[in-house]
């Protein structure tokens, strides 16, 4: 799902857009009316095409807004694939925590809790890390460690058939750990990116929203200049997205 920070500013920027787009011929003619009369015509001074400043502006946000999109997008496709990786991982530690437990109970009934305790120093973790370490140190003692007489006549415990189960399912676990943690690390290099996508489109969006909204402003166009003026509070979105209230017009405070 795409992100609100992403969204709202996306909104914004197609706002400020879609302004400059439709009134950049409007906004050109109020300021060549205002400015002509100041220029130095002696020295070759024409007025300039705001209309194209305007749409160039315009295009330069869109783009920008763009790359923004698409290093979202590629985030939350990454943390899309974090969710399996979990699940496997989760699978494989609750399998092995089974058989260890499983395993301890069968050590005490056939050798006694002190045996159990030899071969199982500490209680079973429920931590994935935490309990391929502790497999670890069970496979080590059950190949180490002699086992007494069973106390269940005709009742034994094969350690080396143990030891190769318990190896076999810690290996699975500790290859989902690994693979969680790829893309634990996956994740945090597409969110670096979404972070200056974003900031990058905060200076462009701050910049060119700034201007429109003062170009807007000089060619008398109030209210269209607060349409787009951007926010002091949130980056990348403008005052009325952010729900920030726009002083009143003339018309308003005199109507």
């Amino acid at each position: 799902m795409p992100s609100k920070q992403v969204t709202d500013r996306q909104k914004s920027a197609d706002a400020v857009c879609m302004a400059a787009d439709v009134h950049a011929e409007r906004v050109n003619a109020a300021l060549s009316t205002l400015l002509s009369p100041h220029l130095a015509q002696a020295s070759g001074e024409t007025i300039p095409d705001v209309a194209v400043l305007m749409r160039l502006f315009s295009r330069a946000l869109r783009a920008t807004k763009e790359q923004m999109i698409k290093a979202d997008e590629a985030h939350e496709a990454e943390l899309g694939d974090d969710e399996p990786a979990r699940k496997a991982r989760d699978q494989a530690f609750e399998e092995l925590y089974a058989e260890l437990v499983t395993q301890r109970e069968v050590l005490t009934g056939l050798y006694g809790a002190a045996v159990a305790a030899q071969v199982m120093p500490s209680e079973t973790p429920r931590d994935p890390v935490v309990l391929a370490r502790f497999s670890r140190t069970v496979e080590k003692n059950l190949a180490e460690i002699p086992l007494p007489a069973s106390r269940v006549k005709g009742a034994t415990l094969n350690a080396a058939d143990v030891k190769a189960t318990l190896t076999g399912m810690r290996e699975a676990l500790e290859a989902r750990i690994e693979t969680v943690s790829r893309e634990v690390r996956e994740a945090q290099t597409t969110q670096v990116a979404k972070r200056q996508s974003m900031d990058s489109y905060d200076g462009m969006f701050g910049g060119v929203a700034g201007l429109l909204s003062h170009l807007l402003l000089v060619a008398g166009e109030r209210d269209l200049a607060t349409q787009v003026k951007p926010s002091a509070r949130r980056p990348g979105q403008t005052a009325i997205q952010a729900d920030e209230k726009p002083e009143p017009s003339e018309s308003q405070t005199t109507g």
